[in-house]
C-alpha cells in the first residue's frame, strides 16, 4: 500500500479520522509506502490541531520522511505560520537544509509566504549571522532565498531579502540567478527591481540560461523588450544551447518572436541542439498550439525564407514536428508550402507515425488521402500500427485496418500490435485485434501468447500495464498464465512488480505457483515486497 490511513487523514487535515486511528492503535511515526509520515503529511496539509496531536502522541518533529523532507519544510512549504511556529517552539533548526537541499526559507520564499519569511528572520536570518538562517545561504543549497522567491513571484519578499543583505547576482545550484529566475517567472516588476539594485542583464557566466531566454520561455514581452533595450544580445545562445528565437518559437509568443525578427534574429538559424526555429513552432509547449492559434509564427518563419523540408539536429521535420503534436492547421500550412508528407529520408519519424503518435486522426486521414503508406517503419523502426496500438487510439487503428494495416505484423523492434496494445491499456483495441485474427490456435495469427521482439507477450504487458480488463481478455482467450516471457519474467511477478493486487489474484485463481521463481530466480514475493 502506497498511502496509508493516518498518512491521508493528516494530509487533508481531518483530525476527527486522525484521532480515530490512534485510538485503534495506529503508529503516528510510521511512514507510508512512499516514505511519507504522519508528521510531513500533517505539516503539508495545514492543519496545527492535527501537528498538536502528533506531537502530543511522541512524533518527533525532526524526523524527516522518505525523501528526506523535515516537518518544517514541508509547513513552510505548505503556508502555515502557526504549524511553523509550533515546529520552531519543539525545537526545529531554521537553519537546517533537508534531504532534498531545500532550507525553510527557500520552501516559504518558493512558497510566496511572506509572513513566514519574516517569522524565520525573526528567529536568526542574520545576515551578518553565519550559524544561522542566512538569508545568503547557497551552500548546501539548490536554491538560494532570493532566487527561490524570484521563481515564487513575491516582489515584496524579493525587496525583503534584497534589504537583509541578499546578493542579486548569486547563482544558486541550479546556476540560476535571480534575473533568469524572475525572467522565466515572467515578473516585470521584480525585472526591474533587480535592475535597479544592480543586476548585469548581460551576465552568462555561471549560468545555465541568459536572462533573454529565459524571459522568452516567460513568455513576456514587456521584459523581452526591457532586456534588449539594456543591450542583451538576440542572437546568443545560452548555457543549454538554446537561442531567443527557438525559445520563443517554442513557447509560442508571436509578439516576441516578432521582436526579435525586428532586432535582427536570423530565422533559420539553429540552437545549439540542432533545433530550427521552424520545428520549435511546430511543436512548441504553448497552450496555443493545443488551440491551433500558433500558425502564425508558423507563417511569419516561412514568409521569411524557412525551409519546410529540413530536418533539425534530432531529425525532424516541421511536418513530423506538427503531426506529433496534431495541429491540423498548421499541418496545412505546411502542406500549402510544399511539404513531402511521404518523407522519410533523414527523419526519425515519418509523419505518419508521427501523427499516431500525436493522437489525432484527422491528420492521419489527411496523411493517408495525400498517399502516406500506411505500412512504412519510421527511422526508430516504429510502424503506424504499433504507434496507434501503443497510443491507445482505437479509431485511428480502425481506420489503418481499412486501409490494409496487417494487425500481425511485428515492428522494425519486433513489437506487435497486440503487445503495444497491451501496453497502451485500451481493451477495445486488444478485442478489435483478437477479431481481426489473434487466434491462439493458428501460429499465423496475431497469436496472444506470442512474444514479440522485445521478448514481451502480451500477457505479461497487461500484467505490468495493470488493466484488469485486457487481463480478463486474454485469459478469455485461453493464454498460459504460467507462460514467461523471453526476459524469463512470468506473469506472477509482473503483477506482483506492477502492484494490482486484483491481477496477482486472478493469476493465483488460475493455478500460478505462487513459490515458483523465475528464470531470473525471483519468486513472485520479492516484487510485491
Amino acid at each position: 500500500m502506497r498511502e496509508t490511513p493516518m498518512t491521508a487523514a493528516c494530509w487533508r487535515g481531518n483530525e476527527k479520522i486522525v484521532q480515530l486511528l490512534i485510538d485503534k492503535g495506529c503508529d503516528v511515526t510510521q511512514a507510508d509506502g512512499m516514505g511519507e509520515t504522519p508528521m510531513t503529511a500533517a505539516c503539508d496539509g495545514g492543519n496545527e490541531k492535527i501537528v498538536q496531536l502528533l506531537i502530543d502522541k511522541g512524533c518527533d518533529v525532526t524526523q524527516t520522511n522518505g525523501m528526506r523532507e523535515t516537518p518544517l519544510t514541508a509547513a513552510c512549504r505548505g503556508g502555515n505560520e502557526k504549524i511553523v511556529q509550533l515546529l520552531i517552539d519543539k525545537g526545529c533548526d531554521v537553519t537546517q537544509a533537508d534531504g532534498m537541499k531545500q532550507t525553510p526559507m527557500t520552501a516559504a520564499c518558493r512558497g510566496e509566504h511572506e509572513k513566514i519569511v519574516q517569522l524565520l528572520i525573526d528567529k536568526g536570518c542574520d545576515v551578518t549571522q553565519t550559524n544561522g538562517c542566512d538569508v545568503t545561504q547557497a551552500v548546501g543549497t539548490k536554491r538560494t532565498p532570493l532566487t527561490a522567491a524570484c521563481w515564487g513571484d513575491n516582489e515584496k519578499i524579493v525587496q525583503l531579502l534584497i534589504d537583509k543583505g541578499c546578493d542579486v547576482t548569486l547563482a544558486d545550484g541550479t546556476l540560476d540567478t535571480p534575473m533568469t529566475a524572475a525572467c522565466g517567472r515572467g515578473n516585470e516588476k521584480i525585472v526591474q527591481l533587480l535592475i535597479d539594485k544592480g543586476c548585469d542583464v548581460t551576465q552568462t557566466v555561471g549560468t545555465k540560461r541568459t536572462p533573454l531566454t529565459a524571459a522568452c520561455w516567460g513568455d513576456n514581452e514587456k521584459i523581452v523588450q526591457l532586456l534588449i533595450d539594456k543591450g542583451c544580445d538576440v542572437t546568443l545562445a545560452d548555457g543549454t544551447l538554446d537561442t531567443p528565437m527557438t525559445a520563443a518559437c517554442g513557447r509560442g509568443n508571436e509578439k516576441i518572436v516578432q521582436l526579435l525578427i525586428d532586432k535582427g534574429c536570423d530565422v533559420t538559424k539553429t540552437n545549439g541542439m540542432g533545433e530550427t526555429p521552424l520545428t520549435a513552432a511546430c511543436r512548441g509547449g504553448n497552450e496555443k498550439i493545443v488551440q491551433g492559434e500558433n500558425e502564425k509564427i508558423v507563417q511569419l518563419l516561412t514568409d521569411k525564407g524557412c525551409d519546410v523540408t529540413q530536418a533539425n539536429g534530432m531529425k525532424q521535420t516541421a511536418m513530423t514536428a506538427a503531426c506529433r503534436r496534431g495541429n491540423e492547421k498548421i499541418f496545412q500550412l505546411l502542406i500549402d508550402k510544399g511539404c513531402d508528407v511521404t518523407q522519410a529520408v533523414g527523419t526519425i519519424q515519418t509523419p505518419m507515425t508521427a501523427a499516431c503518435w500525436g493522437d489525432n486522426g484527422k491528420i492521419v486521414q489527411l496523411l493517408i488521402d495525400k498517399g502516406c503508406d500506411v505500412t512504412q517503419a519510421d527511422g526508430m523502426k516504429l510502424t503506424p500500427m504499433t504507434a496507434a496500438c501503443r497510443r491507445g487510439n482505437e479509431k485511428i487503428v480502425q481506420l489503418l485496418i481499412d486501409e490494409g494495416c496487417d494487425v500481425t505484423q511485428a515492428d522494425g523492434m519486433g513489437e506487435t500490435p497486440m503487445t503495444a496494445a497491451c501496453w497502451g491499456e485500451n481493451e477495445k483495441i486488444v478485442q478489435l485485434l483478437i477479431d481481426k485474427g489473434c487466434d491462439v490456435t493458428q501460429a499465423d495469427g496475431c497469436d496472444v501468447n506470442q512474444a514479440n521482439g522485445l521478448k514481451e507477450t502480451p500477457l505479461i504487458a497487461a500484467c505490468k500495464g495493470g488493466n484488469e480488463k485486457i487481463f480478463q481478455l486474454l485469459i478469455d482467450k485461453v493464454c498460459d498464465v504460467t507462460q514467461a516471457n523471453g526476459m524469463e519474467e512470468t506473469p506472477l511477478t509482473a503483477a506482483c512488480r506492477g502492484e494490482n493486487e486484483k491481477t496477482v489474484q486472478l493469476l493465483i485463481d488460475k493455478g500460478c505457483d505462487v513459490t515458483q521463481a523465475d528464470g531470473t530466480k525471483q519468486t513472485p514475493l520479492t516484487p510485491a515486497c
